[in-house]
C-alpha cells in the first residue's frame, strides 16, 4: 500500500438479492441513469451468477464493474462505475 486512501463517490445502492435476471438487468440500467458520471453504484446480489448479469447490464449502458467484494458466504457487492469503458473510449 502506498498510504493513500481511496475515495469512492457512491450515488446509489441496490439490493437485488433473490431477483430474476430480467429484473436485475432493468433495475441496474434504470438506476444508472441517476448516477453521476465517474461515480459508483453498489449492487447487492446473493447468487454468484448474478454478478455477470449485473456486469452485462452495466456494460450495455456504458458503465463498468470496478470491483466485486464477497460480503459473506452468500452475498456479493458489485461496484459499478458510471463511465465509458477504456476499451470503448475515444
Amino acid at each position: 500500500m502506498d498510504g493513500k486512501s481511496d475515495t469512492f463517490n457512491i450515488d446509489k445502492e441496490l439490493d437485488l438479492r433473490s431477483q430474476d435476471e430480467q429484473t436485475i438487468t432493468e433495475r441496474v440500467q434504470k438506476a444508472l441513469e441517476s448516477v453521476k458520471k465517474g461515480n459508483f453504484m453498489l449492487v447487492y446480489v446473493n447468487r454468484y451468477e448474478d454478478i455477470s448479469v449485473v456486469a452485462k447490464a452495466a456494460f450495455a449502458v456504458k458503465a463498468t464493474v470496478d470491483n466485486v467484494l464477497k460480503k459473506n458466504e452468500n452475498d456479493w457487492v458489485v461496484m459499478v462505475k458510471n463511465e465509458v469503458p477504456v476499451a470503448q473510449a475515444g
